[in-house]
Order: structure tokens, then sequence, then C-alpha cells
């Protein structure tokens, strides 16, 4: 354990908050802020001239002048090197970028992070000097786009279980056989890296594990689906399917090393996540803007709805939830510049969290919209599509709520394990007793656990207190499920879930908090403005009473939040609502009356091409 990378949600379970971490809130400088900030100015000139987003959703494609004129503006290039022809953004400039474009276009978004945050960030990662040399510089002018071939028919969340196989040949090169879905940019990547089954050995065994390769269209075998499958949401990106006969690998194409490609997908993953997370904040405060510029100029009874009750309890939550968005997602993207931190899960609880965040944000900016925000012609039945996405890829909000609890009850489970060989050899084994019940006397006692060390500002110190409570909360609860199911809460996903949302309610106000204590710092040092956290905020007086309303209400939702996962541990109602689950699996639905849809249907399709595509060679 020692080895370990301190990660903070892994904390957060253990009952300690990880001041090393937490402060100072991470900043852009002020030259990258500067490049940054006219360079979006620049695409929010052109796309707002050119950009047809009604043309797009209808047509389910970016028009091809479109990106050849952001090739031209180096926007698929913005994360890569300079040295290859890239403008070299750090990640928290890069999630500036990301948070834009997501804003403006979410099919676009989607293109443009296949691209960058997974598709050709694996060769970032593991590529050879050979490799970065042949790819990166054609990724950065956007000559050719990159995939991240990862999902199976049979394979989605549970990734290890891929059936893709790439048998090693004498000569060293591979034969890659498979098929593989829902795959972005798959109609016209020209860089795919794809993942498959390789026999490897270690410690005498010979074992399937998976292994990274990169692809080219054009090696003999490789397939694609036609046309790109039709989606409820962000038509402007693009996903097909792709299929793989006998295709020959050179072994110059391996990625990484053999059996190296599952750690390799994770890594990758977690860098696509902080790209969602600052997409879904800018999505959340698009939907803001719209819904505000609605609820102001809609009047009804003689008064703008956004002087109701009603509607400015939807405005306001709206509100707290885009300035908590955006501060966890530039927190965890600050994480991902440091080397002496795990930001897996940090990552994954930003994805969770905002995308959980955008879709109220568009449910809401529906509902205040009324009639019009059902139909086409107005920008709110779009936002709603387009959103939904967000809970599915890069790792279902379901799976990711299990990878967070397990992950963060790994070692408080192995200090009860220690716990529980001492209480079996307790003479041998005195000093690990007397520990632990040293420790819960503090605890109980409110003392010994560890708190934010660091001096907080006294407009925030209430929230920290809570903050400091709350964790204290999440071991004890921690404990208490694994003393009460032991090896069986792996199987409790119902557990496991309550007790990861109540670390990431903690990891999002913990990051709100830090970036509210930097922007008030600033503000008492007597400066006009804060640095780039992600954006320069003017501190006028004014601004940073707005400023602390939205930090407050953001920490008591989120305090909220955190009770009721909290107390539904103890809910009562989880057999029931299992045994009723169950009666519907074998009933088939209730298990009364006719059923509603017609009988005899097909399985579900679980890949291939479905009506009206067909599978071709690739061009």
């Amino acid at each position: 354990m020692a080895d370990k990378k301190p990660s903070f949600i892994r904390q957060l379970f253990a009952g300690a908050i990880d001041d090393a971490i937490l402060f100072p809130y991470p900043a852009i400088s002020a030259e990258e802020d500067r490049q940054v900030s006219e360079y979006i100015d620049q695409l929010r000139s052109y796309l707002d001239a050119n950009l047809d987003r009604d043309w797009i959703d209808e047509n389910e494609r970016i028009p091809e002048d479109v990106l050849d004129e952001l090739r031209q503006m180096g926007l698929f290039g913005v994360s890569l090197p300079q040295e290859c022809g890239g403008m070299g953004l750090s990640p928290l400039a890069y999630a500036r970028v990301f948070e834009f474009i997501t804003g403006y276009d979410p099919g676009l978004a989607i293109l443009f992070g296949v691209h960058l945050s997974i598709g050709i960030k694996g060769i970032q990662l593991a590529g050879t000097p050979e490799q970065k040399q042949e790819y990166l510089p054609r990724a950065a002018t956007g000559e050719w786009m990159a995939s991240f071939a990862l999902t199976e028919p049979l394979a989605g969340s549970d990734a290890a279980g891929i059936q893709s196989r790439a048998a090693p040949q004498p000569d060293g090169s591979y034969l890659l056989n498979g098929h593989k879905i829902w795959i972005g940019n798959g109609s016209f990547s020209e860089i795919i890296v794809a993942f498959a089954q390789v026999p490897v050995e270690k410690d005498g065994e010979t074992r399937d594990r998976v292994t990274a390769f990169i692809l080219r269209p054009d090696m003999p075998g490789y397939e694609r689906s036609t046309p790109p499958l039709r989606k409820m949401g962000a038509r402007g990106s693009n996903q097909c399917e792709l299929r793989f006969h006998d295709v020959r690998v050179p072994p110059e194409n391996l990625l990484g090393e053999p059996g190296g490609g599952f750690k390799l997908a994770m890594q990758v993953l977690n860098s696509g996540r902080i790209g969602l997370s600052a997409g879904a904040a800018g999505g959340i405060k698009s939907c803001l803007e719209e819904a505000v510029r609605f609820a102001t100029e809609r009047e009804q009874f003689g008064r703008p709805i956004a002087e109701y009750e009603l509607i400015e309890d939807k405005l306001a939550r709206m509100a707290a939830d885009a300035y908590a968005a955006e501060s966890v997602a530039y927190f965890t993207a600050g994480l991902a510049t440091r080397d002496d931190v795990d930001y897996a899960l940090g990552a994954a609880a930003a994805k969770v969290w905002t995308s959980d965040a955008l879709g109220r944000a568009v449910d809401e900016l529906v509902q205040i919209a009324g009639g019009r925000g059902f139909v086409k012609g107005y920008p709110y039945e779009r936002a709603y599509r387009d959103a939904r996405i967000t809970r599915i890829f890069e790792g279902t909000n379901e799976i990711l709520r299990l990878f967070i609890g397990l992950s963060g009850i790994e070692d408080p489970g192995e200090r009860l394990q220690e716990l529980g060989a001492a209480i079996r050899k307790p003479v041998t084994q005195i000093g690990t007793l007397a520990e632990y019940a040293s420790d819960r006397v503090r605890l109980a006692l409110r003392q010994g656990e560890p708190r934010v060390q660091a001096s907080v500002h006294s407009e925030l110190r209430r929230h920290f207190d809570y903050l400091e409570d709350h964790t204290r909360e999440l071991r004890t609860a921690t404990e208490r499920a694994l003393r009460r199911l032991g090896r069986r809460i792996i199987d409790r996903q119902l557990v496991v879930a309550r007790l990861a949302d109540m670390a990431i309610q903690l990891y999002v106000r913990a990051a709100t908090l830090s970036r509210t204590q930097a922007i008030l710092e600033a503000h008492d040092r007597g400066e006009e403005q804060t640095a780039p956290i992600p954006e320069v905020i003017p501190l006028d007086d004014a601004c940073v009473q707005r400023i602390l309303r939205l930090c407050d209400l953001s920490a008591q939702l989120s305090g909220l939040r955190f009770r009721a996962a909290r107390d539904s541990l103890h809910d009562t109602r989880d057999d029931l609502l299992i045994a009723v689950a169950q009666d519907a699996v074998g009933q088939q639905g209730l298990p009364y009356g006719q059923p509603i849809q017609p009988q005899g249907r097909p399985p579900v399709p679980w890949g291939g091409a479905h009506e009206g595509e067909s599978t071709a060679p690739a061009a």
C-alpha cells in the first residue's frame, strides 16, 4: 500500500482530507490564459458565423468545409506537443477549449474529444518515439483523425471481457479478428487504437491479456459499417461499427507491451473523463443562459416568469450546479498535471457528478420552456437529446459508482482484515488491537481524525466543518458496511453505490470550497481579479458576494444529497426491491394483464449491421 500515489477519494473513505491535494486550487498560467482565451474568441467568431446547429441536427454531420477550417485553426492539435505541430495546451487549458465547444455543440465536442482525449491519447502515453513521430504530427493537423476501438457487442462496461483476438505470427506480426461497436470517428478515422486479446506468457502460464494495436483503415480485412449509426442526440458526432477479418498487424504497430492494453485503456479513459466533465460544465452553463433568457422574456400573469419562486428555484439550483461542475472539472484537470497524485477516482467522480447535473439542467430547461421545450425550432429539446449520452459513454455512471465504491473500500477493508487477524491472535497482535481501540475512542470523541489543517477563510469555516464531519461519517459508514457484509459487499451494489455517492458529494464539495477559498484569498489581498481558475474572475465586492451565495447553495445541496445517500444505507427495502425486480423479469413485465408490446419479437441486436446499413471495406 505504501507505494501507491495518494488519492483524494481513497483518503475520504479512510476518513482523511489531504490538504496537499486540496490546496491550492489549480490555476492556468497567465501566458496560457491569454493564449487560450484568444483562441476561444477566434473559435467563437468563426462558429457564430459558420456553424448551423439546426442543420447539423437534421443532417447528422458536421459540414466538411467547417471541419477543414477548424483544421486550419489548429483545433485538432490543441493538446498535442508543439514539437509535433500541436498547440501544447495543458490539461487545464484543454479543458477550457472542451468546455466551450461542448456548450456550443455537443456533436462537434464529441468528434473533437474522441480524436484528442481518447483516440490519439494512447499513442501519447505509450507510443514509441517512432510511433509518435509517425502519427502525432498528422493528428495535430487533423489530416489523420483518430478513434479509440474498445467496445464490443458483448463487452461494454466489461472492458476486460473483449473477444477480439490477435494471434501472434512467426514473423512477429499479429492476425487480428473481431468486431467493435459505437466507435467514434470510425467512418473517417485514419488512426485507430484497437484492443484485442493476445496470449501472454507470465510465470510459466499462458493467458489471454488485453493488448493495444495501432490500425490503419487501408489494412486488408479492415471494414467499417456504412452509413454511420443514427443517434438520438449529439448528431454531429460520428459512430460506426468496425470489423476485422484476418487483419495483419505488423510488429511495429503494437502499442505498449503485450498484455498492457487494459491498463492503457483505463489511463486513456481517465483522461477522457476529465474532458467530459469540463464539457458537461459547459453544457450546464449553456442551459442556465438559455433558461434565464427564456424566463426573463416570457411573461405570464403580467410578470416575467423569472420572478416566480418556482422558476427561481430551478434557476438557482442550475446556477449552483454550474459553479460546482466547473469547480470539480478544473480541480480534477489540475490533478492530472501532477505526478504525485492518483486522479483516477477523481476523474470518475467528476464525470458522474457533472453528467448527472447536466441531466438535471436540461430537464429543468425543457420544463421552464414549457411547450416550446418539446418541439423542434427551439434549442431546448435538442439540448435534452444531446445531453443524454453523457451518463452512458466512457463508463456508465452505474459502473463508475461501483468502481469508486469498491476502490474506496479497499484500504478500509484491508485494515479490518488485519484487525480480524489480530482478534484471532490477541496476544501476538496486541499492538494492532490497541491502535484500533485508541483510534475508535478518538473518533467517538471527535478527536484524532484528520482535519483540514490549512487556514480556511472565515466565510467558509462552517462548510469545511461539515466537510470534516461528513468525511468522518463516510469512514464510519464504510467500516460498518464492511463489518456487516464482509466479502459479500462486492455483490451488494446498492450499498457500494451509496457509499460512492457519499464520496462523490464530498469530492465535489471539497473542490468547490477550494476554488472559493482561492477567490476569497485573492480578494482579501486586495487584488482586482483572480488568477485564471479556470478563467479570470473580477473581485469587486458585489461579484464576490454573488460567488459566496453560489458556494453556499452548492454546499448545502451537496449536504442534502450526502445525507440522502447516508440514510439510504439503512434502507430495509432493498430485499423487497430486488424481489420485485426479479418478479418483473420472470413475468416479462407486470405479473398480471395483457402485455403492451407485441409478442414474438426478435432478440435485441447486440451488434452487427442494422437495417439500412452494410459493412464495406474501408476506403
